[in-house]
């Protein structure tokens, strides 16, 4: 199995997660373990649980 890594904003994430789950493409959000602000950080946590789903 190969991987994509996508790096940007939470903003830019959720344009790229969106377009994958509209084309019926499964992947998955991960934590990064970046450091990053508390603002942030709740971002990529409400990606990670909302595209939870699409893994599977």
């Amino acid at each position: 199995m190969a991987k994509i890594e996508i790096k940007g904003s939470p903003e830019e994430l959720e344009r790229v997660a969106t377009f994958l789950a509209n084309n019926n493409i499964k992947f998955n959000v991960v934590k990064d373990y970046g450091n990053h602000s508390l603002d942030d950080i709740d971002k990529y946590e409400h990606l990670i649980s909302k595209y939870a789903a699409s893994i599977s």
